[in-house]
């Protein structure tokens, strides 16, 4: 289970990064959807700092190894097709969730108070077979269960992530990474 102990220093916040799914160039489709997701997300810099441990968790999928396997099998599809199935099920998010999971089991009796923060949108109510209730204007059903994404909450995650020397590509061609935060007092 890979992860890192990391200081509160060492996380890049900014304003900024809540803007990023909303620009010219792309449009994240829970933008303005979603409790968790901006324009509601709260910027969460002081919040944050109020935790005394910080640990990135990750999971690091060998893209280029599953793109090879599927090619074996299917050698006329088109590897961007295969590389695109892998974001759109949600298949390394699953797995990123398992490892926080396994991490907090570790931790589970030494602290009292914690908070995650995943990657991506919550999916809390997507569970369920039931659509996030932003849009009908009711409160959100789960309130504390909702889970915020790192960057939803103004954390740039490729800086961060950059400054602990793990290599990201843009676009991924080897590895795809999914990170999440761990945050104790």
């Amino acid at each position: 289970m890979p992860y890192i102990e990391i200081s509160f220093d060492q996380i890049v916040f900014d304003p900024e990064v809540q803007t990023y799914c909303n620009n010219p160039k792309f449009r994240c489709p829970y933008y303005g959807h979603s409790w968790t997701c901006p324009p509601e997300a709260p910027y969460l810099e002081n919040e944050v700092s109020q935790f005394k441990k910080f640990y990135l968790i990750y999971y690091q999928f060998d893209l280029e190894a599953y793109v090879n396997k599927i090619k074996e099998k299917h050698p006329k599809r088109d590897e961007n097709r295969i590389k695109f199935s892998i974001y759109r099920k949600n298949y390394v998010r699953n797995y990123l969730e398992r490892e926080v999971n396994d991490f907090l089991e570790k931790f589970q009796d030494k602290y009292d108070e914690k908070l995650i923060l995943w990657d991506g949108h919550c999916r809390i109510c997507n569970r369920e077979k039931k659509n996030c209730t932003y849009d009908s204007g009711e409160p959100c059903r789960y309130p504390n269960k909702q889970t915020y994404s790192m960057e939803a909450v103004g954390i740039n995650v490729d800086k961060t992530v950059r400054n602990l020397n793990i290599n990201l590509e843009w676009p991924p061609s080897r590895y795809v990474y999914r990170f999440g935060l761990v945050c104790f007092k």
